[in-house]
């Protein structure tokens, strides 16, 4: 039944009450230099003194609970303890930090990403920008004439729309001096590997290695191949390139204004190692940890409660590995592929409903979303009376979503699932005549229907996928607005709270961090401008990120996130 779009269910959808509206404040602030920097230590209170930190600015966004008049915001060890619009009015403060020309608003979480690879993306080879196979294989020959180590790890290539075909695995070879390669496409499913590789790593019986007419291996690998190469890939890598590689990119999300990322690891990744580096290491962004694989004593073993986030039901659009209930429209001889029987998966829901464990899974076709929507139905209709209400309270959720058929909208509403969602996406694949147009005719205009989840109180909770797009928020806030079928889009504010509010709902955080308000965790960004109105949000400037009342980006008088 089609849920009516009360204000009730769009709340539920964004988690928050009440959002804030524009308005204007008469209030005059001290004169006070450019936004930051600001040196570090400046001032810093001493136990004699009145503790806090005093953050004004032109604006402060609240993102709920009644406010929408707020300049000023106080911080006090890991809490924001007053919010209030007339600074003069504040408790009692050891400093007081003007921020001229500024927007305050919660720190934003993105609530699906790869950090360790996207490090390595940001220190390695970027084929974002090649055009052409010939235009890969030169970034391959440049980049081994200017590095060193063992293997050649590229990211970002989109061979939809190249004029000619992909480098051969012996042209790789060639190009790279004879280092091993792995070209990573732009949504991490499937690699183009040279032949080093192919000969090196254990392809021999693996599903997913392509063939050309004579049977020799293309180079390119899809599906388990992909996986085994990924992983042989990363094997092959120094502990130094990977320690580097985890700071680059905790550094890049707090340039970003993110205070807490959701890390998707997992054994097809980059392994368990990997991921308890990022759960036990210090680092200048929060890590809620999602281990993608099957086996919940690994998570039990660690006192997690979620598992998942890259369980594959399915693989990618343009890879032509998403699980799709019609062909593809560009290659009718398929449908993509389910990764995990209905049986297997029912098991996993069942056994982490009962031990308390939320479930996070990968489904991009509608096909994988029917999949996962079945096995849970079937989940619930056998819970015990001790169990009932079990699957919407954990938030079980449903990574990417892309193709949603209208007629799974309300499934998702009635199971109390969460859509962790990249709008970029759309930005990348979804404008007219773009991949999902391709690979999709007509269905193209199912992805991704925010305004429908929205109103039916489906919780939203928007991330970057990065490495697959950058972990730049404004681009995926100003992504869920504009949309080329405009019936899909949602508001600035409500972009913003699924951009913020949504990922900490989505990690059931939300009653001690969140919205701006006395009690909260102060987990702060702090805007040059005011991106919450501009026109164009895109290229905003983080002047300040704050975890925990700690700086992790730009300077203040406060503790450093390294003070730990």
């Amino acid at each position: 039944m089609l849920r009516s779009a009360t204000g009730r269910n769009r709340a539920a959808a964004f988690g928050w009450q009440a959002l804030d509206t524009d308005s204007t404040t008469s209030t005059t602030i001290e004169s006070s230099p450019a936004p930051g920097p600001f040196p570090a230590g400046q001032g810093r209170a001493t136990s004699s003194r009145p503790r806090g930190v005093l953050l004004t600015a032109d604006r402060v966004v609240t993102l709920g609970h009644g406010r929408v008049r707020a300049r000023a915001v106080l911080v006090r060890g890991s809490r924001v303890v007053w919010v209030g619009d007339d600074p003069d009015r504040a408790p009692a403060h050891g400093e007081r930090v003007d921020l001229a020309g500024c927007a305050i608003g919660p720190a934003f979480v993105d609530s699906h990403v790869h950090m360790t690879p996207t490090g390595i993306a940001l220190l390695g080879l970027d084929l974002s920008g090649v055009q052409s196979g010939e235009e890969l294989r030169r970034a391959v020959r440049t980049y081994a004439d200017q590095h060193t180590g063992r293997v050649i790890w590229g990211h970002g290539y989109d061979p939809h729309g190249f004029p000619d075909d992909l480098p051969t695995p012996d042209e790789l070879t060639e190009a790279s001096g004879g280092r091993a390669v792995t070209l990573s496409r732009k949504d991490g499913h499937s690699a183009l590997v040279d032949r080093t590789t192919l000969q090196a790593a254990p392809l021999a019986r693996s599903e997913g290695v392509d063939r050309g007419p004579n049977g020799a291996p293309t180079g390119l690998l899809r599906r388990e191949a992909n996986k085994i190469a990924r992983r042989w890939a990363v094997g092959a890598m120094s502990e130094v390139e990977l320690v580097q590689a985890r700071q680059a990119a905790a550094e890049q999300a707090a340039r970003s204004g993110i205070a807490s990322i959701h890390e998707m690891g997992g054994p097809d990744s980059m392994g368990a190692a990997d991921f308890d580096a990022w759960r036990f290491g210090v680092w200048p962004v929060e890590v809620i940890a999602y281990w993608g694989g099957l086996d919940l004593r690994f998570v039990i073993e660690r006192d997690l409660k979620q598992i998942g986030g890259d369980i594959w039901l399915d693989g990618s659009l343009g890879s032509h590995t998403a699980a799709l209930s019609e062909p593809y429209t560009d290659d009718p001889r398929t449908r993509g592929h389910l990764e995990i029987d209905d049986e297997t998966l029912t098991d996993l829901f069942r056994e982490a409903t009962h031990a308390g464990i939320q479930v996070a899974v990968h489904a991009i076709g509608d096909a994988a979303i029917e999949q996962a929507v079945r096995c849970w139905k079937r989940v619930d209709a056998e819970l015990p009376d001790y169990l009932e209400g079990s699957i919407r309270r954990l938030r079980h959720r449903i990574e990417h979503g892309e193709v949603l058929r209208p007629d799974l909208l309300d499934d998702l509403a009635d199971l109390g699932l969460v859509l962790s969602a990249q709008p970029a996406f759309e930005t990348l694949w979804g404008q007219e005549g773009g991949m999902y147009a391709t690979r999709l005719g007509e269905r193209a205009d199912w992805t991704l229907p925010f305004r429908e989840l929205a109103d039916r109180g489906v919780g939203l909770a928007f991330g970057s996928d990065s490495n697959v797009t950058p972990m730049s928020p404004w681009d995926a806030v100003h992504a869920a607005e504009h949309r080329r079928v405009p019936g899909h889009a949602i508001t600035r504010l409500e972009a913003i709270s699924a951009s913020t509010l949504g990922g900490r709902h989505a990690a059931r955080q939300e009653r001690f961090v969140g919205g701006v308000r006395a009690g909260m965790r102060a987990d702060l960004a702090v805007w040059e401008g005011d991106p919450f109105q501009a026109d164009d949000p895109r290229g905003a400037r983080a002047v300040l990120t704050l975890l925990r009342g700690r700086t992790t980006h730009g300077n203040a008088p406060l503790p450093s996130w390294r003070d730990n």
